[in-house]
């Protein structure tokens, strides 16, 4: 016997929770950068407002539409991102402390000037005019855009942009942790490029502080003028490439009142200069905001959580007996340990000799994930726990690239017409 029950349901859940949380990072994002910038902060920057009109209610709709199917899009691959995981075929990793703290941050370091190079190369290429108005065109329709316009693409813009991140995940190892700060970073940067306020700071030429990065006006201009000014986060590949617009400085120092900054008042000066401050802080709220979808766990309380899952629990059909406790080398882990089987036959030679479940590591409340290994043939799942309740536990674990075993297992105190003798073995 099996120790899961085969279920395509682990699947189609993980599907709709991976479409949940594209939609709502763009929502978010978007969404808060509009609020933000657009609506509660417009009098402040009114200075900054790189162009006298607004993008319209219509428009913003249209955009609105069109980065949903975008979302879905980037879900869809995202779901085969999470299959290939599945069976170790991507440098994706849970604890974020794997490699060291020093890769953590390089790694996310690496996402961003990969990304950076792989979107103003694609960006060039759709923007031929043979695969312009096949691949492109949509997002050009927003000549003046909203924060709205960062997901509005024509459907092979957006496969072509979500292929990034499968091929990165291949070359490079990459903890979950790291890829929600690189996408929820990526999202903020996309919707405030396109906000129609330069919220980059200057310096006292009336150039961009930090040069090297884009600029709300260095993106706006591209919409305006429709070619040049391809880089998403740094200015490098358009300056080495000669693509960089001959205007762009001249608009920024426009864009951020440098002459009236100049020749105004010290408080008017201050007022121009705000922007940088008002951009930082917009970003680091609305993605502390985004944050509630990062796999963080709170310190505190693994203990309580490790002393909940301990015990002795019953497989469906009582197949197997576990006993679960703190690992011996991570007390902050939990492992599994076979106890007692129905069929003693039936079970590979090694299985009393090594954890049944392997480094049980919380990622959420409640819910651990781990190695699983099967007692029968041996084979290693990547395996995920919910505790449901005291007393049941949810286990899952993929064995093929659709389909997920899950399985129900009860604590044996909660089960009195089991035999509390049965689980004692001496292999």
């Amino acid at each position: 016997m099996g120790i899961f029950q085969l279920s395509w349901s682990a699947a189609t859940q993980v599907a709709f929770d991976i479409l949940a949380m594209d939609l709502l990072r763009y929502l978010i994002g978007a969404g808060g950068i509009y609020v933000t910038i657009n609506l509660m902060l417009r009098g402040v920057l009114r200075h900054r407002k790189i162009r006298p009109d607004s993008p319209t209610a219509r428009q913003m709709l249209t955009e609105i539409v069109f980065s949903i199917r975008t979302a879905v899009i980037f879900a869809t691959v995202g779901f085969f991102i999470w299959l290939a995981d599945q069976h170790s075929l991507l440098q994706l990793y849970d604890n974020p402390a794997q490699y060291g703290w020093i890769w953590f941050v390089l790694s996310i370091f690496s996402l961003v000037v990969l990304h950076d190079a792989w979107f103003y190369w694609t960006h060039r290429l759709i923007h031929h005019r043979r695969l312009f108005r096949l691949l492109h065109l949509r997002h050009h329709r927003s000549h003046n855009p909203s924060p709205f316009a960062a997901y509005s693409f024509d459907v092979g813009e957006a496969v072509l942009t979500s292929l990034y991140f499968p091929l990165v995940l291949i070359l490079l190892p990459v903890s979950e942790l790291a890829a929600f700060i690189f996408t929820v970073n990526m999202m903020l940067v996309n919707a405030l490029h396109h906000c129609g306020y330069e919220v980059y700071p200057c310096n006292r030429s009336g150039k961009p502080l930090l040069d090297w990065l884009t600029t709300t006006t260095h993106h706006d201009l591209h919409h305006a003028r429709g070619n040049g000014n391809f880089g998403l986060y740094f200015t490098f590949w358009d300056r080495l490439m000669g693509t960089e617009h001959p205007e762009y400085h001249r608009n920024y120092a426009a864009a951020v009142n440098f002459r009236t900054a100049q020749s105004s008042p010290r408080g008017k000066k201050r007022t121009g200069c705000l922007g940088w401050w008002v951009g930082m802080a917009v970003t680091s709220c609305v993605g502390l905001t985004a944050s509630f979808h990062a796999p963080g766990v709170d310190a505190d309380t693994d203990g309580q959580e490790v002393q909940s899952l301990s015990g002795i629990w019953v497989t469906e059909g009582y197949a197997f007996i576990v006993e679960f406790g703190p690992c011996e080398r991570e007390s902050e882990r939990v492992c599994g340990t076979l106890r007692w089987v129905w069929d003693d036959d039936s079970i590979s030679a090694g299985a009393w000799q090594r954890p049944m479940l392997n480094q049980l590591n919380r990622t959420g409340d409640s819910q651990w994930k781990g190695q699983l290994v099967h007692p029968e043939t041996d084979q290693i799942y990547a395996g995920v726990i919910r505790q449901l309740s005291a007393d049941i536990l949810q286990l899952e674990g993929c064995i093929a690239w659709l389909l997920c075993d899950r399985q129900i297992w009860r604590r044996l105190e909660s089960l009195p017409h089991v035999h509390r003798g049965l689980f004692s073995h001496d292999p």
